[in-house]
C-alpha cells in the first residue's frame, strides 16, 4: 500500500496541477487499501491504577478497514456514549477496584474485542502511627514523628494549631528551639498522595518551665443581673487556676477562664485575680476591677439607613457603600473590582452614584466586605458584586462582577455578611449558608476546602443575623447566643486562646447586636453593653495603658452603646446620646479627635452628634450616620472615600460633611 504523506509530498518544481492528481491517486489507492486491511487492534488498553476520586484515561490502538467504530464496555456492559478510541472514566470510588474495561471495535462487517484492562483504585494514605504528645524544658527542641502507608507518592505537611509550618514536609518534623509561648502548642500532619489527604491525631507540646502570664485578665464593665468574663492565657506547663474575689478562693472556678454568677449593684468594684500554679512555680494575675451599672431601658433601634465601608488595607482601594431608608443602594470611592455596582470600573470618585438592582426591587440590607458587596433585597433574594477571586460572591467562578449577580440560595434569606474574602447568609428557616476563602475556617464546615457556590454551615438552627471580619465570623441565634467561627490568631473568635476554629463554638449570650472587623469582635446586648475582644496592637480596644495585649474573650468595654465597627487599627462606637467614641492607631486622623496621635481610651470625634452608626473602613477612614440622615466622613481620603471635593487625598482628622447627600430622604 503506498503512503498517502509520500504522494502528497510535493517534489521540487511539481505544478500545482500535479499535486492535485497525485492527492486524487493517493484517495483512490488508500480506499482499496481500506477493503483489504484485516481488523486488529494494534495497542491493548493497559492495567491502570487511579486514586479515589479522580478519572483515569484509557486507550486502544486499532487498524482495519475504515471507518472504524469502538464501544467501550465496564464489566461487559457498554458504556452510553464511549464510543472514541479513548474513554476517560468517572470519578473513581473504592467500589470500582477491580472493575474490567474493554474496547469493540467495529470495521467493515467485522468486529474485535480488546484484552480486559483491570482497574485497581487506591484511597487516601493510611496512618500506622500516630505522632505522639512531647514534653521538653525550655530552650530544647521536641520532634514529632508520623508513620503511614498508601498507594502513589506520599508527602506530608505538618500544622501548628492548624497553620501550616514554613518547610515541615517530612515525615519527621523538629522544632526551632521552644519559647514559652510555644508551651500547649497543637500540632497535627496532613499526609497526603495523589487520593487526598488524611490528618493525623492532634498533639500537644507541653513546654516547662516557671509559669508566666501572657495575656492577663482586664478590668471591664456589665450591667445590672449580667456575668462577666474574666480570662488569663498562661504558659509553663502542668497549669492549675484557681481565680480570686478579693484575696477569697472562688469555688470552682480552676480553668482559664471564669465567667461570674449574674452580679448585682452592690457587687460594682469587685476585684478579681487568678493564681496559676504549677510543679516549677506559682504567679499571680494582676488584679482587675468589674464595675457594674444599671442597663438601658430599651436595646438598641433597628437602623432605617446602613453604611458599610470597604475593609482592604490598601488605602487606594477604599470605597463606601450606603443603604438609603428608601431601600436603594449608593457608592463611592475606589471602582477597581466593580464594587460600586454601576456597570463599571473606573478611577475612584467622590460622587456617589446608585447601584443598579433589579427592577423593582429595594434592599433590606447590605453587606461590605473586603472589595465585595452583598445585598439582600426585599424579597429575600441575596446579589453580590466586586471582587470574586476567591469565590466569595458565591456564582460558581473566580469572576468579578460589575453589576449585582443573583446568588442562588435554597431559601429566601434574612441577613447576609461579606467577610474578607468570604460570604454568609442566613435563610428563613435558621439555617446558615457560606462560601468563599476556606483556608482558617472561614466556611466553619470543619473542612480546608474553598468553595465557589454557597454550602451549608453544620449544627446552627435559628441563626437571625451575623457578622463577619476578615477571616472569622459572629452568628447571633434567636435566644441570644453567639457562634464564633474562623481565624483566631488575635483572640477575635472570644474563645480564650488563640487557636482557629473550623466548626462553631458558642462565646457569649444575652447579645442583641453582633459587629466584626478586620481582627475585631464586638457585640451589643439588650442593655446596650458593648462587648469587645480580640486585637488590641494599637491599643483599639481602649483599654489604656493597663492592658496592651490582644484581648482572648468578650469584655464589657462601654455602656450605653447602640452600634459599633471596627477595622485594621480602630474601633468606633456610636452611643445612645449620639455621640461617637473611637480608638487605635489614629495615624491618618480616623478617630476623628482632630489630631493624628494614637488613642488607646476610646476618645470623642469632635462635632459629631446625633449618630446612630458607624463605618470603619480598610486601614484607617471613618464615617458616621446622623439621625436626619447626614453623614459625617474623616480619615484617609486616598480613594476619595471621604466624598468631599474639599478634601485632600491624606484626608482629615476632623469629622467633615458629606455634601448633599441624605440617608434617610
Amino acid at each position: 500500500m503506498l503512503s498517502t504523506w509520500n504522494l502528497l509530498r510535493p517534489t521540487r518544481g511539481a505544478s500545482l496541477a500535479l499535486t492535485l492528481l497525485l492527492a486524487a491517486a493517493a484517495s483512490l489507492l488508500g480506499g482499496c487499501g481500506s477493503q483489504t486491511e484485516s481488523l486488529a487492534i494494534t495497542d491493548q488498553p493497559a492495567d491502570f491504577t487511579g486514586f479515589v476520586g479522580a478519572s483515569s484515561y484509557l486507550a486502544v490502538g486499532a487498524k482495519g478497514p475504515a471507518p472504524l467504530s469502538f464501544q467501550w464496555r465496564r464489566n461487559g456492559v457498554a458504556i452510553e456514549g464511549a464510543t472514541r478510541s479513548t474513554y476517560a472514566t468517572p470519578a473513581l470510588t473504592l467500589a470500582n477496584s477491580g472493575d474490567v474495561y474493554s474496547v469493540v471495535v467495529t470495521g467493515g462487517k467485522k468486529s474485535v474485542t480488546s484484552k480486559d484492562a483491570k482497574v485497581t483504585v487506591v484511597d487516601v494514605p493510611t496512618i500506622t502511627t500516630q505522632p505522639v504528645a512531647q514534653t521538653v524544658a525550655l530552650g530544647a527542641t521536641a520532634t514529632f514523628t508520623v508513620a503511614a502507608t498508601g498507594g502513589g507518592t506520599i508527602s506530608y505537611q505538618w500544622l501548628r494549631n492548624d497553620l501550616i509550618v514554613s518547610g515541615a514536609t517530612s515525615a519527621t518534623y523538629t522544632t526551632a528551639a521552644t519559647v514559652a509561648a510555644d508551651d500547649g502548642a497543637v500540632y497535627t500532619v496532613a499526609v497526603v498522595n495523589g487520593a487526598g489527604a488524611v490528618f493525623s491525631n492532634p498533639v500537644t507540646l507541653t513546654v516547662t518551665s516557671t509559669p508566666s502570664i501572657l495575656y492577663q485578665p482586664a478590668s471591664q464593665v456589665t450591667t445590672d443581673g449580667r456575668g462577666a468574663t474574666f480570662s488569663v492565657v498562661a504558659v509553663g506547663g502542668g497549669l492549675s487556676y484557681q481565680w480570686r474575689r478579693g484575696t477569697t478562693p472562688i469555688d470552682g472556678a480552676t480553668g482559664a477562664i471564669y465567667t461570674t454568677p449574674a452580679m448585682t449593684l452592690a457587687d460594682s468594684g469587685a476585684a478579681y485575680s487568678v493564681v496559676v500554679t504549677n510543679p516549677r512555680g506559682t504567679v499571680t494575675s494582676s488584679e482587675v476591677t468589674l464595675t457594674v451599672v444599671s442597663p438601658a431601658a430599651s436595646a438598641p433601634p433597628a437602623l432605617p439607613a446602613q453604611v458599610g465601608a470597604g475593609r482592604t488595607l490598601a488605602p487606594a482601594e477604599g470605597f463606601v457603600v450606603v443603604r438609603k431608608s428608601n431601600g436603594t443602594l449608593w457608592s463611592w470611592g475606589n471602582n477597581n473590582d466593580g464594587q460600586r455596582g454601576n456597570g463599571t470600573t473606573s478611577v475612584p470618585n467622590e460622587v456617589p452614584g446608585q447601584v443598579t438592582l433589579p427592577a423593582g426591587r429595594t434592599a433590606v440590607q447590605v453587606s461590605v466586605g473586603a472589595l465585595h458587596v452583598l445585598a439582600l433585597l426585599d424579597n429575600g433574594d441575596v446579589y453580590g458584586w466586586g471582587r470574586n477571586s476567591s469565590g466569595q460572591l458565591g456564582l460558581g467562578d473566580a469572576i468579578s462582577r460589575l453589576t449585582p449577580t443573583k446568588i442562588t440560595l435554597p431559601l429566601p434569606a434574612v441577613y447576609v455578611s461579606a467577610g474578607g474574602a468570604h460570604s454568609l447568609a442566613i435563610l428563613n428557616d435558621g439555617t446558615v449558608y457560606a462560601w468563599g476563602l476556606n483556608d482558617l475556617g472561614q466556611l466553619g464546615n470543619g473542612g480546608r476546602v474553598s468553595a465557589l457556590t454557597p454550602t451549608q454551615v453544620p449544627g446552627i438552627a435559628n441563626a437571625v443575623s451575623a457578622a463577619s471580619g476578615n477571616d472569622h465570623n459572629l452568628v447571633l441565634l434567636s435566644d441570644g447566643r453567639v457562634l464564633a467561627f474562623g481565624a483566631n490568631g488575635s483572640g477575635q473568635l472570644g474563645t480564650g486562646d488563640i487557636r482557629l476554629r473550623r466548626s462553631p463554638v458558642e462565646i457569649a449570650t444575652g447579645v442583641v447586636l453582633v459587629r466584626a472587623g478586620a481582627d475585631i469582635s464586638s457585640a451589643v446586648t439588650a442593655g446596650r453593653l458593648l462587648l469587645a475582644w480580640g486585637e488590641n496592637s494599637s491599643g483599639q480596644l481602649g483599654f489604656g495603658t493597663v492592658v496592651t495585649t490582644d484581648v482572648v474573650s468578650p469584655y464589657g468595654i462601654a455602656t450605653n452603646a447602640v452600634d459599633a465597627s471596627s477595622a485594621d487599627a480602630q474601633l468606633l462606637v456610636a452611643y445612645s446620646d449620639g455621640s461617637v467614641r473611637g480608638a487605635g492607631a489614629n495615624a491618618s486622623g480616623e478617630i476623628g479627635d482632630g489630631t493624628k496621635t494614637a488613642r488607646n481610651v476610646l476618645t470623642a470625634a469632635t462635632g459629631v452628634v446625633n449618630a446612630i452608626t458607624v463605618a470603619a473602613g480598610g486601614k484607617a477612614y471613618s464615617l458616621a450616620l446622623l439621625a436626619d440622615g447626614s453623614m459625617y466622613a474623616w480619615g484617609d481620603n486616598t480613594a476619595e472615600q471621604l466624598a468631599n471635593t474639599t478634601l485632600p487625598a491624606a484626608g482629615t482628622a476632623t469629622p467633615t460633611l458629606v455634601p448633599g447627600f441624605d440617608a434617610i430622604p
